[in-house]
């Protein structure tokens, strides 16, 4: 069995790098492989797969590129029994529908085919105006409530999930707990057989995943054992860890 990343269009190859080095740190077992468009439109990579991720970058590319046969073969992977993790771009790509920077111009509103989580993915959730996709002025270090938890965590650009408590397959795992109404961060949904995780946040981003100058890299540096935590507790709930 193999942990599968997306690599191809859309996916940003910083947070690929983040993925690959958190999971090198938590010493995974299970061996971590690639996966692009062309595989996804086949069944084949299913019999292998133990979990598949989609990281951090671009939703729309993401959905140009496998709308259609692509987005069945993933829906089915995880009805059937399969494991999906979506981080950031990864979250609102496996909800029913996206609404980022609405009435700005990076505005993207749009329904999609996975709809792991059936209702809406909105963001950026610190406000809008912020985000940029050439530079990292948006970032900051999010506050998240999980259980009776406080755990810190890396943000840029990400999404809350609405109504998520309304609906019962859905699990809230962590919420913005430095956002009025604490809305969810992360959520586990169940499919079928299967299950999705979808966060707001970047787990798997530490110190190492930045810039040498970037303003955030002594705070990722403080919170490294949190990030850690929290990553491994995701993986958890995949029975990888």
């Amino acid at each position: 069995m193999e942990i599968l990343i997306y690599r191809d269009e859309g996916a940003h190859p910083q947070c690929i790098r983040a993925l690959v080095k958190a999971f090198q740190t938590e010493n995974i077992k299970i061996p971590l492989s690639f996966i692009d468009r062309a595989t996804l439109h086949s069944s084949n990579w299913k019999q292998k797969a133990a979990l598949l991720i989609f990281p951090g970058g671009r939703d729309i590319p993401y959905h140009e590129a496998l709308k259609g046969q692509a987005n069945r073969e993933i829906r089915s992977f995880v009805e059937e029994g399969g494991n999906y993790l979506g981080i950031c771009a990864g979250g609102y790509y496996g909800s029913a529908q996206v609404e980022f920077e609405k009435g700005q111009p990076l505005e993207v509103i749009a329904s999609r085919e996975l709809a792991f989580f059936p209702g809406t993915a909105s963001g950026p959730a610190y406000g809008l105006n912020q985000f940029s996709y050439e530079t990292e002025a948006g970032a900051h270090i999010a506050r998240l409530q999980m259980s009776s938890q406080e755990i810190l965590s890396y943000f840029n650009g990400g999404c809350s999930f609405e109504k998520a408590d309304e609906m019962p397959q859905v699990k809230v795992l962590a919420r913005y707990q430095d956002l009025p109404t604490q809305p969810a961060a992360i959520v586990e949904c169940a499919v079928g057989k299967g299950r999705a995780i979808l966060c707001g946040v970047h787990p798997e981003y530490s110190a190492e995943s930045i810039g040498r100058d970037h303003s955030l890299k002594e705070a990722l540096q403080q919170i490294e054992v949190q990030r850690r935590g929290l990553f491994r507790q995701l993986l958890a709930r995949f029975q990888i860890a």
